[in-house]
């Protein structure tokens, strides 16, 4: 296949041009789009389809590090085939998912029927995060490490096994753990306020009719995410003093969906003293983009963990991301019934869909010229793939996978949540104006945004 007549990202910038795809990967760069130039990979077009991009801009597949796909015991809020199509249909060709399924995936024969839900079900690529299992078995953990899993997720909100994660050997033991066996450990950062402090924050506010939205933040105030992360970096500190690590066996720590400037600034502020700390973060797009103060059909639309913060908070990440020093970007894409969603405030769950808005918002603020295309690729392609070590990845480079997305600039209009994919057709980004077309979506070559592609993508291993 070629793609012809596009402005490709490449190098750090845009250059018009070709590609020449072929079995998948990216054979040729041609960076002009002469007629001799085109006749010249012509010659080596072996399925002799050739798509006139008419000048659309052709960027890496979108890797998105945090994602709740369901099924197992939660079809009906979304199934591997509906959240992979969603998430096709966005540009985003790589997809990591969590591990609260129905049983949890906390064990090896779980994990392994997950996989294999997945097989033959997905539209793009998936990598598994695991649960920890109980007792934080390191026999149990190598064995779900050898199934090929990116890392284990920890949730001190309500532990998927039995593990009180506010317990600080707990939490050195999954460290050590991640220093000896080199496996990402992924933290939701939030401690939790005890069931008398809850129910006092709760009465308190709807004595005065608190907003919804804003209840929300105070039940899980940035107090407690701040402080979660502040125990998190304690606890890696005292296992490399504990266990006199080298620097290249650090423990290998993630923060999820990081949602204020507090919980950003000890985290920056850690490596900052210290470069060589195997800690990253990542934000979301909800968090960069929208507050607490937002106005919905239904509040319990913008209901998610972490909760929108006030507007100070969205306004200093954003800045961070524009200024470089944010790396890693998940949409934490949680779908969840309607009718779940129409349930009160207390019953209502938290999180919605996030794959169909995170493209057409963030990529709006790099065509009304807020962001750049260069912190967007690196973002979004780029260092996710270099962090997590996805192989040929992330980057337009001959030899690479053709995981690519084309992108066009078009009049504004309104993101609805009822055209969305996913099963879960609502969301906090109602009636956004995006001025961002999604053309095209290739995966390994093969164009998987339309009504008639197959679930050809693959489940990524990790590599040790």
């Amino acid at each position: 296949m070629i793609l012809r007549n596009a402005l490709i990202y490449y190098n750090g910038s845009l250059h018009h041009g070709a590609l020449l795809i072929l079995n998948g990967k990216i054979i040729t760069i041609l960076n002009n789009n002469s007629t001799d130039s085109i006749k010249s990979i012509r010659s080596k077009n072996e399925d002799g389809i050739e798509i006139d991009c008419e000048k659309r801009k052709i960027l890496p597949g979108i890797i998105d590090i945090h994602s709740h796909l369901r099924d197992m015991g939660q079809s009906e809020k979304e199934t591997f085939s509906s959240g992979t199509l969603a998430a096709a249909f966005s540009g985003i060709t790589t997809v990591f998912n969590m591990p609260n399924t129905i049983p949890p995936a906390i064990n090896a024969t779980q994990i392994k029927k997950w996989m294999q839900k997945a097989k033959n079900n997905i539209y793009v690529n998936v990598g598994f995060i695991a649960g920890v299992p109980k007792d934080i078995n390191f026999k149990e953990i190598t064995s779900i490490i050898e199934l090929g899993v990116i890392g284990f997720k920890i949730y001190p909100l309500g532990s998927l096994n039995e593990v009180d994660w506010t317990d600080h050997l707990n939490v050195q033991k999954i460290l050590s753990i991640s220093s000896k066996l080199q496996i990402p450990i992924f933290v939701h950062p939030d401690w939790p306020l005890s069931p008398e402090e809850k129910n006092e924050i709760y009465t308190n506010n709807t004595l005065i009719n608190t907003p919804v939205l804003e209840l929300h933040n105070k039940l899980h105030p940035i107090s407690q995410e701040a402080k979660y992360v502040n125990f998190l970096l304690d606890n890696y500190y005292k296992v490399i003093i504990d266990m006199n690590l080298s620097a290249e066996n650090y423990p290998i720590l993630h923060f999820c969906h990081i949602s204020c400037k507090d919980s950003y600034s000890l985290i920056r502020k850690a490596l900052n003293m210290k470069t060589n700390l195997k800690i990253t973060f990542e934000t979301t797009p909800h968090h960069l983009l929208l507050a607490s103060t937002l106005h919905l059909s239904n509040p319990n639309y913008g209901k998610v963990l972490p909760p929108l913060r006030n507007e100070e908070h969205p306004i200093f990440l954003f800045k961070a991301l524009k200024e470089g020093s944010i790396s890693l970007i998940g949409t934490d894409h949680a779908p969840h019934t309607q009718e779940e969603k129409a349930r009160d405030y207390v019953e209502a769950p938290s999180g919605f869909p996030g794959f169909e808005t995170y493209p057409l918002t963030l990529l709006d603020k790099v065509y009304n010229n807020e962001l750049s295309l260069e912190t967007f690729v690196k973002v979004t392609s780029e260092n996710p793939a270099t962090i997590f070590k996805i192989k040929n990845k992330g980057l337009i480079k001959a030899g690479y996978d053709a995981d690519l997305i084309v992108i066009d600039k078009i009049p504004g209009y309104p993101i609805k949540p009822e055209a969305f994919k996913t099963k879960a057709k609502f969301s906090p980004f109602e009636e956004y104006i995006s001025t961002v077309l999604i053309w095209k979506v290739f995966l390994g070559g093969i164009e998987i945004n339309n009504e008639n592609a197959e679930p050809n993508g693959n489940i990524l291993k990790h590599l040790t």
